[in-house]
């Protein structure tokens, strides 16, 4: 049965490409992207917790995008995922310049903005080539030009539209939710829920493109500290207990219903259900 919450959110049946075959896509996108946190680090105010080297999904637009830079024209620095288009957008949303990447190297598209920064009104040489963290390595770092994988591009691309779209729903009806994020260094989307009592303190809920514990997008609700006890076995999804800890739902297991509908509604069972299974001491196990 579709929920009212349900019927809010715009998901688009995922499974055009197998889930385990996103890799070389998701590394180039991985890639791509931290081009992103390279304009928030180097124009907007940092803080502690490192949320002005994060993205946000534009639903509109289907791209990752910065928050907006001061400047004598405001602007934010945005990556269209299905195509790897970077796209130089005035505050209202507006166009003013695109530059794409297939076939283009990581120090021509730095080039490239830091003639739309200048033309902007910032200081061009002030924009960083590096960061204070690493991904794993890729060609683009010696100099390979980005080469655009389409189907996993676009197959990527619907996977942020609808993580971004369940996580938008969950962090409106969530007291002490974050507001919806992409963090460059793991490459997931996700909102955080500050808990006001209880043994934890945060619980993230999330989905991650696929790393190196899963090789395919997976959604995640993951607390914090990691719990004394052993938490119940899930009705949908399992519990991972090596390198973190917590709830995961497989690409493959939703992919494997078949509308969109479906999809959406499995993926909203297992955030409840792994939800409520941390939060509720009634259904702990001893370990």
């Amino acid at each position: 049965m579709t929920t009212a919450y349900q019927s809010s959110i715009a998901w688009q049946r995922a499974g055009a490409v197998a889930s385990g075959q996103l890799g070389d896509a998701r590394e180039t996108l991985h890639h791509a992207a931290q081009l992103l946190p390279l304009v928030g680090a180097s124009y907007l105010l940092a803080r502690a917790d490192d949320s002005h080297t994060s993205v946000r999904w534009l639903a509109d637009t289907r791209a990752f995008a910065t928050e907006i830079v001061e400047a004598a024209r405001p602007f934010r620095v945005a990556l269209r995922a299905s195509d790897l288009t970077l796209l130089f957008l005035e505050a209202s949303g507006r166009e003013a310049g695109m530059f794409p990447l297939s076939e283009r190297t990581r120090n021509e598209a730095i080039a490239w903005l830091r003639a739309r920064i200048g033309d902007a009104g910032r200081d061009p040489a002030a924009l960083h080539t590096s960061l204070h963290f690493s991904i794993a390595h890729h060609a683009t770092d010696d100099g390979a030009p980005f080469v655009r994988q389409s189907e996993g591009l676009e197959e990527l691309s619907r996977w942020y539209a609808n993580a971004n779209a369940v996580l938008e729903a969950q962090q409106a009806r969530r007291t002490g939710a974050s507001d919806v994020r992409c963090w460059p260094h793991h490459f997931d989307i996700a909102t955080l829920v500050t808990l006001s009592s209880g043994p934890f303190q945060t619980i993230g809920i999330g989905m991650s493109p696929g790393d190196a514990s899963y090789n395919e997008p997976y959604f995640y609700v993951t607390p914090y500290p990691r719990p004394a006890s052993r938490v119940a076995p899930l009705e949908v999804g399992i519990w991972h207990a090596t390198d973190w800890w917590g709830a995961l739902l497989l690409a493959s297991e939703i992919v494997a219903v078949r509308s969109a509908a479906e999809q959406l509604a499995l993926v909203t069972r297992f955030i409840e259900g792994a939800f409520n299974a941390v939060v509720d001491p009634r259904r702990e196990t001893p370990p």
